[in-house]
C-alpha cells in the first residue's frame, strides 16, 4: 500500500511538471487523468451551491491591488456575499471546484454559468484570485454584472507580490510541500495554488514573470471591456477611495474611512492559516506512513541479514 502511495506521488509530480512545460491541448487527457487519480487518493466533495442572489459585481484586478480592502468596502455598501481569494483557500472544497474549472479552461472546454454557481452561487460580488484569471469566462457567464478593474502601479505591485509570496513560503517552511501529501484538504489547496497561481498566472516564477503577467492581464481586461460604457466598467485604485466607487454603484458615500486591508502581516497570516489547515492531522498521517515504512525496512533487514 505504502509503495503504491509513493509511486502515485512520483507519477503525479511528473504529470504536473509535464502540464507546466507543455500546456497544450494534447495533454488535456493527462490533466483529466491526474484529476481523476487525485479524487481517488484524496476524496473531497466539491461545493454544490446554487445561485441564491444575482451576481452584481466582477472586480477582476490581480491580487495585491487592494482586493481585500475592496471586499470590505463592497460589504459595507451592502453587497453580500463578496467572494475573495481568502475564501477558496480557507475551504478546500472550493479548491476542488476551482481545479475542475481550471482544467476546463485550459482544455478549451466551455464553462457554464451553473459551473461557476456551484462555488460562487452565494455571492453578489467577486474579487481577487482565482476569479480574476477567469475574467473572460465570468464576463460571459454574468453579462448583467458591473465590472471593476482594480489596479495599482506595476512596480509597487510587483514588490508587494514578491514580499508577500516569499514571506508566506518562508513561514510555511520546507516541510509544507511534503505535508500536503498526507491530508486531503491541504493537498487540494496546494494543487489549486500550484496550477492557477504559480504555474498559471505567474508561469512558474513570480519574480521573473510577475510584471509580464500584470501587463498581459490588464491588456486582456482592456480588450474584454472595449466599447463598454462608464456605467458598466470602472477603472479604480485604492487611492480613489469611496467617491468613484460609490458613484459607479449608485450608493451613498459611507461616513467612515475607506478600509485599508493591505498590511503585509495580516495578509500573510491568512495565507499561512489556509496553507497549513489541518497540519496536525497531516503530521499524524505522515508519522504513521513513515513508521510503516521504517517497520517494513527493519523486517526486511532482519529477514535477509
Amino acid at each position: 500500500m505504502h509503495r503504491r502511495f509513493y509511486v502515485i506521488i512520483l507519477l503525479s509530480r511528473l504529470g504536473e511538471a509535464l502540464l507546466v512545460k507543455y500546456p497544450s491541448l494534447r495533454l488535456s487527457f493527462l490533466r483529466m487523468a491526474l484529476d481523476s487519480l487525485y479524487q481517488q487518493v484524496y476524496p473531497l466533495k466539491p461545493q454544490e451551491r446554487t445561485r441564491t442572489k444575482p451576481m452584481q459585481i466582477l472586480a477582476l484586478g490581480l491580487p495585491r491591488t487592494a482586493t481585500d480592502s475592496l471586499r470590505v468596502a463592497l460589504t459595507t455598501l451592502g453587497y453580500s456575499y463578496v467572494y475573495h481569494g481568502f475564501d477558496h483557500i480557507a475551504d478546500a472544497r472550493d479548491c476542488v471546484n476551482w481545479v475542475d474549472l481550471w482544467s476546463k479552461k485550459t482544455s478549451n472546454q466551455p464553462i457554464k454559468r451553473s459551473d461557476f454557481d456551484r462555488v460562487i452561487g452565494h455571492s453578489e460580488a467577486v474579487t481577487d484570485m482565482p476569479c480574476c484569471i477567469f475574467a473572460e469566462d465570468l464576463i460571459k457567464a454574468y453579462p448583467e454584472a458591473k465590472i471593476i478593474i482594480n489596479y495599482r502601479d506595476i512596480e509597487a505591485w510587483h514588490r508587494s507580490i514578491i514580499t508577500t509570496w516569499s514571506t508566506a513560503e518562508q513561514r510555511a517552511g520546507w516541510i509544507h510541500p511534503f505535508l500536503v501529501w498526507f491530508r486531503a484538504s491541504m493537498f487540494w489547496v496546494d494543487v489549486n495554488e500550484r496550477r492557477m497561481t504559480y504555474n498559471g498566472l505567474f508561469r512558474t516564477d513570480y519574480r521573473k514573470n510577475g510584471k509580464a503577467a500584470f501587463i498581459d492581464h490588464y491588456k486582456m481586461l482592456d480588450e474584454l471591456t472595449k466599447g463598454m460604457g462608464e456605467d458598466k466598467v470602472l477603472r479604480w485604485k485604492a487611492q480613489d477611495g469611496w467617491g468613484p466607487l460609490c458613484e459607479f454603484l449608485g450608493k451613498e458615500v459611507p461616513d467612515e474611512e475607506f478600509p485599508n486591508r493591505n498590511a503585509l502581516e495580516q495578509v500573510v497570516q491568512k495565507v499561512i492559516e489556509s496553507l497549513m489547515q489541518d497540519a496536525s492531522e497531516a503530521y499524524k498521517n505522515m508519522a504513521v506512513c513513515l513508521g510503516a515504512v521504517a517497520a517494513g525496512t527493519a523486517a526486511l533487514v532482519w529477514k535477509y541479514y
